[in-house]
This record gives structure tokens, C-alpha cells and sequence, in this order.
């Protein structure tokens, strides 16, 4: 089995209680990033036990959610969108090196 160099890297942990988003960035090599996007929600069973989560959401909580993975969806434009320019640039500087005389 091949082993990979994989890096996993947190771009964004915002919380509107008691939903929290975590937006990751995965690398391997030379390839392109991707993302993934991790929804929980935080709770406790009594108020004597400990914080809990759990990926289930309760009727109040889609709205709060909905706000944070519109966040963590602009989060991961903004990182392809800064990704696709660099790679425009240096086609442009590749491409005007080779024309110069």
C-alpha cells in the first residue's frame, strides 16, 4: 500500500452556540486542495453531566447553521478563488517569459 503525505489544515472554526463549523483544507503533493466541512452541534443531557456533541440538529438550530456554512461556502471560494489567480499569474509570467527576445 502506498503512503501519501497528507496535511490537513483547519481555514475556519466559527461558533454560533451551540453550533460550531470546521472548515478543512486537505494537500497531497502537487495536486489541487479539498475541502471538507464538519457541522456539530454541542449539548448536554442534564445540567450536572458534561458538553457533548453530535451532528444532529434540533428545529432551532437551522438557522444558526445555515448562517455558518454559508460562512465556511464563502471561506472555500475565497480559498479557490486566491488559488485560481496565483495559477493565472504564473501562466502569464511562463507565457511572457517565453515571448521576451
Amino acid at each position: 500500500m502506498a503512503t501519501t503525505n497528507k496535511k490537513s489544515t483547519i481555514v475556519l472554526s466559527k461558533r454560533y452556540f451551540p453550533v460550531e463549523v470546521a472548515v478543512f483544507e486537505h494537500t497531497n503533493g502537487d495536486s489541487r486542495p479539498s475541502y471538507t466541512v464538519k457541522l456539530t452541534r454541542s449539548f448536554r443531557r442534564d445540567e450536572g453531566s458534561d458538553w457533548e456533541t453530535t451532528d444532529y440538529l434540533s428545529p432551532q438550530d437551522l438557522l444558526p447553521a445555515a448562517r455558518l456554512l454559508g460562512d465556511a461556502y464563502g471561506a472555500i471560494q475565497a480559498k479557490l478563488q486566491k488559488a485560481y489567480e496565483e495559477r493565472r499569474e504564473a501562466a502569464a509570467e511562463t507565457v511572457s517569459a517565453d515571448v521576451q527576445f
